[in-house]
């Protein structure tokens, strides 16, 4: 039973998994808009850049003095060249990368005027560096690293790829239809005057710089946080105003700790001096506020605690490729460098993190204050390099166990907060994905082509989506891992036994689950893998025929999906054989299901290697016949057994049009004597009408869902059981077939 208490607890249950749900559909609507899409889209494509000079950076300035004081002045300028050329140009390549990815949505969702990437690019870089103003670039490294500019890439690549897109839907261009033979030195002209507009617009905007009184970007920030934040009488509000403003800069691409690195130098500098001088006399240190509480206590692993993050996320996440960039990360986030995971999650801008983000280093530095008010904790007095690791650092710099054990309890605290945020990142994403696959298999689907490929030529996420399974499918397949075959077993009613099943590919991804077949087929063929996917089916099928048959006999078949391309292999008879004299199948007891493209080609080869086949004593079916536009006349000249039905034609209600058809078929096929099985047979009304035209032979979820091979196996048994028998008759009876 329930208790009262109990029950005067669930309402408040419900409330909270109420508000949970509103964050997490909010939080995902936001998460899928175009802009964020392209932003971390944009931010992962700069990820190994930061990886690289996040491990270098950390070699640079290692904790321990004896390593990093012993490296020879050649390979330190080595190293320190590698994180200028990684880190140094990090927000460059993000400016690129984010005013090409919008580019690319442009094109998508554009009003059809289609424009090159690659000139949102040309532009946002002018506009860039108009911005900036510095012609002879003596201050490059500003606004070209990651410390100090990933704002002002955020702010140009954003506005000005957006008024570019806007210009071009504006139809703001130069006519020139009829202007030549060189179609793309004609749309470039044309774009001239959007182009124009968006460069004279940012040159506007540094005019009123210029008469506000600031000559670049980086000043105007300055300006702005130093007019928003000041120092407190208070210790305590000081440190909190701290904390909040460095997070909250970071979220919007700010380097926080940069930003505000004025408190560095006035208040942190001289509350440490001041403590050191106190120990120093044999005295009490004064100020709890230094660099190294704020370090230790609220940006452990860098900013916003990410290291409660990366815990969070490996006892919590779901998605496997974030718990992989996590690890990776962890390797530098331990020295308190966290941009991997921020670009690599990521969280700048991530409207989904925006709350522990900022709020966590807050309440973590509120915890650890009053901690060492209370006197729990000695207050730190003594200055430990910013690379020295968690838990070494607490140490060191309070001297204590209690200052580990404070460090520990805070960064448990941020994995509490952080933990219901984590779920909803991996809803988000879940759902962000199968948005895209499903896009990705209307495309499979379709009979359309971009850039002559089904899926892969796709573009936006769905085209990420498509090039992420791409190259996961061609691993699969390489490896012959993930992919598994599946049967569906096709019956004659009439004889009251099953005799075949036809074989089914299935991938079964470690990360996102089943994969849809269409979907499989289709990046395959989009990768020229298809032929070896589909040498993989028929040797899978034979091998579990042959067990089959070990078992029950050789009294039925194996029907195997064959592509038009494995038509065009001159060798196509003799691989087929060989596989089934490695299996022991009679030739007899292979069935190829080709298409109505191959039956009606005129292609040498292609007919060739069909009547080799049929001559070897191989089955020929045509799957999904009456969708195409196969003559009857193909069915008497080629070397077909049977066709198959499409399930589109027998899938749910049949109504009299569909009725008409396939009684059509049904007869016409009778009258040339051949045979046919009808697919997507789901129940019993839809099995008795099928009947009543004629047909004998059935293949649906009304007899058996696809199974694997030992399933299948079962099920065959299971049928020719005496008590199974019964059921049947019985099922016959009920439906009049008797």
């Amino acid at each position: 039973m329930i208790e009262n208490s109990d029950k005067e607890q669930i309402p408040g249950i419900i409330f909270v998994f109420k508000v949970f749900e509103l964050v997490y559909l909010a939080l995902g609507r936001i998460s899928s808009t175009t802009f964020f899409r392209v932003l971390k889209r944009s931010q992962l494509q700069v990820f190994p850049l930061i990886v690289v000079g996040a491990v270098f950076l950390c070699i640079l300035n290692f904790p321990l003095q004896s390593v990093t004081g012993g490296l020879s002045e050649s390979l330190r300028k080595l190293l320190e060249d590698i994180v200028n050329g990684t880190y140094g140009v990090a927000v460059l390549v993000l400016l690129c990368s984010m005013s090409y990815n919008f580019g690319v949505m442009h094109n998508k969702k554009g009003s059809g005027e289609y424009a090159s990437p690659n000139l949102f690019v040309i532009i946002a870089l002018s506009c860039f560096f108009i911005l900036h103003g510095d012609i002879n670039f003596s201050s490059f490294s500003e606004i070209a690293s990651l410390g100090k500019g990933i704002a002002q890439a955020f702010f140009v690549a954003s506005v000005s790829s957006y008024l570019l897109h806007k210009f071009i839907d504006f139809q703001m261009r130069i006519p020139v239809s009829g202007a030549g033979y060189d179609l793309f030195s004609r749309e470039i002209l044309s774009l001239i005057p959007a182009c124009v507009a968006v460069i004279l617009i940012f040159g506007l905007l540094k005019k009123l710089m210029l008469l506000s009184g600031f000559t670049n970007l980086q000043q105007l920030k300055q300006h702005l946080v130093f007019a928003t934040v000041n120092f407190s009488d208070s210790e305590f509000l000081s440190g909190l105003v701290y904390t909040l403003t460095s997070q909250s800069l970071w979220f919007f691409g700010v380097h926080g700790p940069n930003c505000l690195s004025f408190f560095d130098s006035t208040l942190f500098a001289d509350n440490i001096a001041a403590n050191i001088a106190a120990v120093k006399a044999g005295g009490v240190p004064p100020h709890i506020l230094t660099k190294g509480f704020i370090d230790c206590f609220a940006l452990a692993g860098g900013s916003g605690l990410t290291l409660s993050l990366i815990i969070a996320i490996l006892l919590k996440g779901s998605d496997s490729g974030i718990r992989r960039i996590s690890m990776l990360a962890l390797i530098v986030c331990v020295f308190n460098v966290n941009e991997p995971l921020l670009f690599g999650i990521p969280l700048i801008l991530n409207p989904v993190y925006v709350i522990p983000f900022i709020l966590t280093p807050v309440l973590t530095y509120c915890i650890a204050y009053t901690a060492t008010l209370a006197g729990l904790v000695p207050v730190i007095s003594s200055v430990v390099h910013w690379t020295t690791p968690a838990l070494f650092n607490s140490y060191m710099s309070t001297g204590s166990w209690s200052g580990v054990l404070l460090q520990i309890f805070v960064i448990s605290v941020g994995v509490g907060i952080y933990m219901p945020f984590v779920v909803i990142f991996d809803r988000v994403a879940k759902k962000q994905y199968e948005q895209g696959l499903s896009e990705v298999r209307a495309a499979a689907l379709g009979s359309g082509r971009i850039n002559g490929y089904k899926c892969l030529g796709l573009s936006g996420f769905e085209g990420f989506v498509a090039r992420s399974l791409a190259h996961d499918l061609a691993y699969a397949i390489r490896r012959e891992e993930q992919l598994y075959m599946v049967y569906q077993p096709q019956v004659d009613v009439d004889a009251g036994k099953i005799i075949g099943a036809e074989a089914l590919l299935r991938w079964n991804h470690p990360s996102y689950g089943h994969i849809p077949p269409e979907v499989v087929v289709a990046l395959a063929e989009d990768m020229n893998y298809i032929d070896s996917l589909s040498y993989f089916v028929l040797r899978e099928s034979c091998a579990q025929l042959s067990v089959w048959h070990d078992r029950f006999g050789k009294d039925f078949f194996v029907s195997v999906n064959f592509t038009p391309s494995l038509f065009a292999d001159e060798k196509l008879d003799e691989k087929v054989m060989a596989c089934l004299h490695a299996t022991q199948v009679p030739a007899d007891c292979l069935e190829i299901e080709i298409t109505e493209s191959v039956a009606m080609s005129s292609n040498e080869w292609e007919l060739k290697n069909l009547n080799r086949l049929r001559k070897r004593g191989v089955r020929i079916s045509i799957d999904d016949f009456g969708m195409g536009h196969t003559s009857l006349r193909y069915l008497r000249e080629l070397p077909i057994d049977k066709v198959k039905i499409d399930r589109s034609l027998t899938f749910g209600f049949l109504d009299d049009v569909n009725m008409h058809i396939l009684s059509s078929i049904l007869d016409l096929c009778q009258n040339i004597n051949m045979k046919v099985v009808v697919e997507g047979v789901e129940d019993p009304t839809q099995l008795a009408q099928l009947r009543e035209m004629g047909g004998t032979c059935f293949q649906g979820y009304y007899f058996s869902k696809p199974l694997s091979g030992e399933e299948c196996m079962y099920f065959m048994g299971d049928w020719g059981r005496k008590d199974s028998k019964k059921i049947h008759a019985f099922k016959a009876m009920e439906l009049g077939w008797t």
